[in-house]
């Protein structure tokens, strides 16, 4: 997660939340998830399985210091919260 997908997925939440900002948070949640699918593609045509296990940036600050595969754990935490929070409505 980097801070450009943080703030969509912020402000996403913020839309999704207001019956007249809901189609525009429907809109972002696609722009962000659309974003999340390319990179995650770039990895699987990129990388191979030692770099998927690497933590690139061990002593970092924030999610810099994680191995990529938490980070795609991570994106499909998101997507699902995203979707739940759709379809519930909530």
């Amino acid at each position: 997660m980097n801070k450009e997908w943080s703030e969509l997925n912020k402000t996403l939440q913020t839309q999704i939340k207001k019956r007249e900002t809901y189609e525009a948070g429907t809109n972002t949640l696609f722009d962000l998830r659309n974003q999340l699918m390319q990179v995650l593609t770039s990895f699987y045509d990129e990388l191979n399985r030692e770099e998927f296990d690497a933590i690139p940036f061990i002593n970092a600050n924030g999610y810099h210091s994680k191995t990529i595969a938490y980070s795609i754990w991570h994106i499909f935490r998101i997507e699902d919260i995203v979707a739940h929070t759709l379809i519930g409505e909530e």
